[in-house]
């Protein structure tokens, strides 16, 4: 089943650690890209390689506006670019939109649907868009493939500082009337309760970029699902506005992992606490061999006694001849 999933998030210096010599590294764009990429790259600003163990990515391009200059389609010296274009300490370098990709195209058809919605709504726009299609396995077992786009936040400038513009486009994040309009109509709105001063918020709502990306990108989606074939589609709506009455799945995250890790750790302590037990019994032992040679082999009695002991616990009794063993029980 065909599943809608858009996120929006900033990746920025304030949500990482500031550098110091020989310490800690700060968040960086490099870092970020390496990641969605799969590839090793130099961050210039630390001296630092970054590189990711990244199997499920299947699918990387970069795409920018007409007449873009051949050095934005390097990765590496796009993303040390807008490293130094940014001054301050927590500077936003990038925006990313994470979109899970419908199981029911083709890989082809995957990457047709994406470059598509890529390049009308964020690259028409003048954005850069750095690509990155990872397919790993979900927690159903079948293929989870997905999108991260990192975007540029600012305009390509031939005449500003590191080939971008010196102002950033604050319309990316949201225009200005739309932004005030919102306002206006979520102050009436929080004033009155009105019914129509709802339906009045909720259109203004609607114009948000975050909105219209998340509409469009259902849009794009179902077009791609169509041309498929299938009948599966996706809705952008929330379930209270699509009629459908229970509470959402959580977005589990890196939860879906916890099972795995937990039986991975209890393999590991286990080791763990077996090698500790075996070098303290070792260590007893030595000690018993130079000390008193009879409380050793009184040691080792006892260790034996305990093995089979412990082996008993988990050895089934064998059935007597006129004994009838119920094996459903």
């Amino acid at each position: 089943m065909a599943i809608y999933h858009l996120r929006l998030k900033v990746i920025s210096r304030a949500l990482g650690r500031a550098a110091k010599p020989g310490g800690a590294t700060r968040r960086s764009a490099i870092a970020a890209a390496a990641y969605r990429s799969g590839e090793r790259l130099y961050d210039d600003s630390q001296g630092r390689w970054f590189q990711f163990d990244k199997p499920d990515v299947i699918h990387t391009e970069i795409l920018a506006p007409a007449g873009a200059p051949a050095w934005v389609f390097d990765r590496q010296t796009l993303w040390n670019l807008v490293e130094r274009a940014e001054k301050r300490m927590d500077a936003q370098l990038a925006r990313e939109v994470e979109i899970t990709l419908p199981r029911e195209l083709s890989r082809e058809e995957q990457i047709t649907l994406v470059r598509g919605f890529v390049r009308e709504h964020f690259v028409a726009k003048g954005m850069i868009a750095d690509v990155g299609i990872h397919c790993p396995d979900a927690a159903d077992g079948q293929e989870q493939p997905h999108a991260h786009v990192m975007l540029t936040l600012r305009p390509l400038d031939p005449e500003g500082p590191f080939g971008f513009s010196a102002r950033k486009e604050r319309d990316w994040n949201e225009r200005e009337d739309v932004a005030h309009a919102v306002a206006e109509a979520r102050k009436r709105f929080n004033d009155t309760g009105l019914p129509e001063d709802k339906d009045a918020l909720d259109a203004a709502e609607a114009t948000r970029n975050v909105n219209v990306w998340r509409r469009e990108w259902a849009a794009h989606a179902n077009r791609a699902l169509a041309e498929a074939g299938s009948t599966a589609r996706i809705d952008h709506r929330t379930l209270e506005a699509q009629g459908i009455f229970r509470l959402p799945l959580p977005n589990l995250g890196l939860a879906r992992h916890i099972e795995k890790a937990y039986d991975y750790l209890k393999d590991r302590v286990t080791q763990w606490v077996a090698v500790k037990k075996r070098a303290a019994l070792h260590a007893e032992a030595e000690h018993l061999k130079q000390r008193d040679p009879a409380k050793l082999a009184d040691f080792v009695l006892r260790l034996g006694e305990m093995a089979e002991s412990f082996a008993a616990q988990f050895r089934q009794p064998e059935p007597t001849r006129n004994q009838e063993v119920d094996y459903e029980r």
